[in-house]
């Protein structure tokens, strides 16, 4: 098996005043799509500011100027700018569902994915769940519906902790129940290693069906880096991967301390030697961005 794209997680500066849970390549647009495909990897999952979302034409031209990618759009800033797709407040509640909406129509431009994660919030803690279910069934068929008609697609993740969706069997539960093409599901190894019954059961669980992942060894750092005992146990996610049929694209985050160039080369060399690159893929799939 292989990956479509492997990046790196981006956003802009500003990131810094939120205390986000992982550290990502910062910079302006052209700085991000440059950087990450100097250290070897195809291009970014972007982070916008949901109350900033850039012009998509512009961010178009950027990514072809740096022979870049960017199949997913990230939404995990909303939580971190106190916005909750789940919330128990209405008010609350609609806001975030125009700003997620305003982030599909942005990668919607882009032909990219937009991954739906901690953007729920962690669950209408004073309602019963038949009432939680309610609330995330209207906003997810409300905004899949939104995502069909910008060319978008919605990949869902679940929340470890306080989250009312937490294993990835709950996010294919809610993938079947909406039924939409423009809702799909994604995984994501630190939550596969700390809120599953094991890695291999997580993965199993998606059938092929999951567009992403985001690749973390413990403590979130990047895979490859840490020493072996500390590792995820890469070649068996390799090797369950492809036996479910995993073509989709892979992310990667900074080392959480130090310089992040040296561990970023050397997580997405390593990767590569599980994954080998499909060049023509990816070639393929870039250009049907412009």
């Amino acid at each position: 098996m292989s990956f479509s794209h492997l990046c790196l997680f981006s956003s802009t500066p500003d990131i810094f005043e939120l205390n986000f849970m992982v550290k990502v390549l910062t910079g302006t647009p052209q700085e991000l799509a440059r950087g990450a495909v100097d250290w070897g990897y195809d291009g970014i999952e972007f982070m916008p500011n949901p109350d900033r979302i850039p012009d998509p034409e512009e961010f178009k031209c950027v990514l072809r100027d740096a022979n870049a990618a960017m199949p997913v759009v990230n939404t995990g800033r909303m939580a971190f700018q106190k916005m909750a797709l789940l919330h128990e407040d209405r008010v609350v509640r609609r806001k975030s569902i125009q700003a997620f909406k305003g982030i599909l129509d942005f990668a919607g431009c882009l032909k990219a994915r937009v991954g739906l994660g901690v953007a729920q919030g962690w669950g209408l803690v004073r309602t019963n769940k038949e009432e939680t279910d309610r609330v995330a069934e209207d906003v997810f068929r409300e905004l899949a519906a939104h995502a069909e008609e910008a060319g978008a697609e919605i990949m869902l993740e679940p929340v470890e902790s306080d989250g009312c969706i937490r294993t990835m069997v709950d996010v294919m539960a809610w993938v079947e129940r909406i039924g939409s093409t423009a809702f799909s599901a994604m995984l994501d190894t630190y939550q596969l290693s700390t809120s599953e019954s094991n890695i291999e059961q997580g993965i199993r669980v998606t059938k092929g069906r999951a567009q992403h992942i985001h690749l973390y060894d413990p403590d979130r750092w990047p895979p490859g880096v840490l020493p072996e005992q500390n590792r995820l146990d890469w070649q068996h996610i390799t090797r369950v991967l492809g036996e479910v049929g995993f073509r989709g694209s892979g992310s990667v985050v900074l080392a959480p301390e130090g310089d992040p160039e040296i561990p970023a080369r050397k997580a997405v060399a390593y990767l590569r030697s599980l994954w080998p690159h499909e060049s023509e893929t990816a070639s393929i799939q870039r250009s049907g961005r412009d």
